[in-house]
């Protein structure tokens, strides 16, 4: 539903908290919004005739890879009053200390944010009640305790869900957001994906003895971009017999050394194509200038003018650049007569740039000849 519609519908007298809650309500680690649903009122039926008059409705929190349901109720009669909550099925025995839901005791409804700040203590809350679940599960607890004790991950940077039935704990859900520094990311990258940059962990138990431990990683939209995608990310399975202490520090130098890669990727492209600059500027027809992945240059040999295409890939220098000569005076079938050669010259990616361009000044000489000759017969038959 969108916000203008369920402000619509939303009596007057509490609109300004809602309105406040459906734009600053960013809660969780993941800092999603919260949403409302399943507005009602708790008018009589004759009042209810006016469409604006719903008090009730329930917010969705996004919260440890999953979302939780309360129900809010407001008397839009007495705005006054603060609000009462129902929490889910799930959660019968989640009983808050009102003396810490400091924005309830001191409720004032004029104020825009007191019912986005009453959630977010309660969340906060409902943190303390699931971390107390799992202190009657002794494997889970070890978890939990030995990640805080032995790694760089807070208790403020871990959500726990635990699933309840009559009979077993279980699924439950660890997320924990990762320390790594997205901020050395090229900006090229990542200007079209406004937002925070992060990463986040969740790792899943079956059951309190962890029978089945699946993990999955998130990432914000800035950051996936910058590592090609989720696709191109493996993190390793769960091992048997491993913990969370051992496992999250793994998957963070998985992460920083893969933010290691693109970064040093950067700097050795700008500058095999800065070498490329200082020793043919006068030829150059273009260059990437932002993400230095290629350049073109127009050569003159023997009276033949020719140019040369460099692409660079994104995993360089591990990855050999491309090198393509086109003829400007053949085609062939409609097309500018090229050649080109991925792995056939002298290379190594412990190469200065300086040195690379001096070794493909070289591979160019030599075989000019005969690609002159090759464009000549290629497009003549």
């Amino acid at each position: 539903m969108h916000e203008n519609e369920i402000l619509s519908l939303i009596s007057p007298k509490i609109g300004h908290l809602v309105l406040n809650l459906l734009q600053e309500g960013y809660l969780g680690l993941c800092g999603a919004k919260v949403k409302v649903n399943e507005l009602n009122t708790s008018c009589t039926t004759l009042v209810a005739k006016d469409s604006s008059c719903c008090d009730r409705f329930k917010i969705t929190i996004p919260y440890a890879g999953h979302t939780i349901t309360w129900e809010v109720l407001f008397d839009c009669n007495y705005p006054e009053a603060p609000p009462d909550f129902i929490f889910g099925s799930d959660d019968f025995d989640f009983c808050p200390d009102l003396y810490s839901l400091q924005s309830l005791v001191q409720w004032d409804y004029k104020d825009p944010e007191s019912l986005t700040k009453v959630v977010e203590e309660l969340v906060y809350q409902y943190r303390k009640y699931q971390e107390n679940i799992i202190a009657k599960a002794q494997r889970l607890q070890f978890e939990y305790s030995s990640l805080i004790e032995l790694t760089d991950v807070k208790s403020e940077d871990i959500e726990i869900q635990v699933s309840k039935t009559e009979n077993r704990l279980g699924p439950i859900n660890f997320l924990m957001k990762l320390h790594v520094d997205f901020s050395r990311i090229p900006a090229y990258i990542v200007k079209l994906d406004p937002g925070e940059d992060a990463a986040m962990l969740l790792v899943t138990y079956n059951s309190p003895e962890g029978t089945r431990i699946t993990p999955m990683v998130y990432l914000s939209p800035r950051v996936e971009r910058a590592l090609g995608g989720s696709s191109n990310l493996r993190i390793p399975g769960f091992p048997t017999g491993s913990c969370l202490s051992e496992y999250v520090p793994d998957v963070t130098r998985l992460l920083k050394n893969k933010v290691d890669q693109i970064c040093q990727g950067y700097e050795k492209r700008k500058e095999f194509v800065a070498a490329f600059l200082s020793m043919f500027g006068r030829s150059v027809l273009e260059y990437d200038a932002e993400s230095f992945k290629k350049v073109s240059f127009l050569f003159e040999w023997n009276d033949f003018f020719f140019v040369i295409h460099i692409d660079l890939p994104a995993l360089f220098p591990k990855d050999q650049p491309s090198l393509t000569f086109q003829s400007v005076y053949h085609e062939y079938k409609g097309q500018p007569y090229i050649e080109t050669h991925q792995d056939n010259y002298p290379y190594s990616p412990r190469w200065s740039g300086l040195e690379m361009a001096e070794r493909i000044k070289g591979f160019i000489l030599e075989n000019i000849g005969a690609f002159q000759k090759q464009s000549v017969i290629s497009c003549t038959t």
